[in-house]
């Protein structure tokens, strides 16, 4: 879904509590030193009906038909949802090659014999641009996961776990901020994957629902 279990949102209770009161008449003068406090409004939070339920998306005459093909770069328009809403947003992805420098494989949260693995090897970025197509509430989203594969038709090697995965040129998707909830707000974000230059990837595939992993009902970027 949209949002990956991975957020921390904070849900606000609200306490109410009564003072001393004394029952007055009417015209009564209140005593000396004391005052009445304004009405208390009780705090409001924004609703989120998909925190822990799955909403239907559905294709329309606006989103992009399973099977579609894409080149990099193009947008396909797919129905997305947040904990708060539901919607219409546009996808981009593109992929950018590049030897990995020693540099930043160093600073990768990493074992040493897994650093020496990476050494050589080519760098994908895989950037993913979002745009909130209809003014949604898409607070708090993860770009999503796709499947990538090379040119081989393999997959490309991928770091795992919730350290920083973060090298120049790609920084680690974080979660969109509240100004994604404008329409035409957009959001990006960055994967990395990592393998040879022989076999680039050239292959991004969106399977998400309503859509699926088979070729005719997924949407595919390719290079």
């Amino acid at each position: 879904m949209g949002t990956r279990p991975f957020r921390r949102f904070a849900v606000l209770a609200a306490v109410f509590a009564v003072a001393g009161c004394t029952a007055t008449t009417e015209g009564a003068t209140p005593a000396p030193g004391v005052t009445t406090p304004p009405p208390s409004t009780a705090p409001t939070t924004t609703a989120r009906p998909y925190a822990t339920v799955t909403p239907v998306l559905e294709l329309t005459d606006r989103t992009t038909k399973p099977g579609t093909k894409l080149k990099f770069g193009e947008q396909a328009v797919v129905p997305f949802y947040s904990q708060y809403d539901k919607g219409l947003l546009g996808l981009s992805v593109t992929v950018e090659t590049k030897p990995a420098p020693d540099a930043d494989i160093d600073q990768l949260p990493l074992k040493d014999e897994d650093k020496a693995k990476l050494r050589g090897k080519m760098f994908f970025f895989v950037h993913e641009t979002l745009t909130n197509l209809d003014g949604a509430n898409f607070t708090g989203v993860y770009a999503p996961i796709l499947n990538v594969s090379t040119r081989s038709g393999g997959f490309p090697g991928t770091l795992l776990g919730m350290a920083d995965h973060s090298v120049s040129g790609c920084e680690d998707l974080a979660f969109a901020p509240e100004e994604f909830a404008a329409k035409g707000a957009t959001f990006e974000g960055c994967r990395l994957y990592f393998g040879t230059s022989s076999d680039p990837v050239t292959s991004l595939t969106y399977t998400q629902k309503p859509y699926d992993s088979a070729s005719s009902k997924a949407v595919t970027w390719r290079k």
